[in-house]
């Protein structure tokens, strides 16, 4: 509605059909319909996330896509009401119960944060989590012209999104560069 269209949902099918200035044409959809892709969305289906290596692209998008996943199930998202039939175990003087669903993936988005740079988390979590664009992302850590915002962003964003994925196994963690013993090195190891 907010996009200027009307949107109708079939509940038989779960199909979205939009209806007014784009004609009536129908959009497949499970759960959520974006009427905009989001930036993380966006990075993966450019290749921009890593441009020359499209299996790295997949790896980082994947680790992101999760930690997109661990929000939305935190509660943090503010997309979906919190299902108070859930097993509880928030504390008293919490207003809304903590269900073991959202406090596992609370967990993981702290392990998350604790497993990269701050300054990578702050950027990682406003482009996927909070969904920002990279230049708003670039802002928000202080750099004001549009071009080094975007730059700056996109470098923390691909570090962050690396650590992710190191953490959770998407990609096998780098190898430190290691080259052959000399020969007086050797015999020095011999020797002690």
């Amino acid at each position: 509605m907010q996009a200027g269209l009307a949107v109708a949902l079939q509940l038989g099918t779960g199909r979205v059909q939009i209806i007014g200035a784009a004609g009536g044409r129908t959009v497949g959809a499970d759960l959520v319909v974006r009427i905009s892709q989001a930036t993380l969305d966006r990075l993966h289906a450019r290749d921009r996330l890593d441009e020359g290596d499209p299996e790295h692209n997949r790896q980082l998008y994947e680790a992101g896509n999760k930690l997109r996943d661990h929000h939305y199930l935190a509660g943090l998202s503010g997309f979906a009401a919190n299902d108070l039939n859930g097993s509880g175990g928030g504390a008293p003087s919490s207003r809304t119960p903590i269900t073991e669903t959202m406090e596992r993936n609370r967990r993981a988005l702290r392990i998350a944060e604790k497993a990269m740079d701050r300054g990578d988390w702050a950027v990682v979590r406003d482009v996927v989590c909070l969904e920002q664009t990279l230049v708003e992302a670039g802002r928000s850590i202080g750099y004001g012209k549009e071009e080094v915002a975007s730059a700056v962003a996109l470098d923390r964003l691909r570090r962050g999104l690396a650590a992710l994925a190191e953490l959770w196994g998407f990609s096998p963690p780098p190898r430190p560069f290691t080259s052959a013993p000399s020969v007086d090195a050797v015999e020095t190891a011999r020797a002690a």
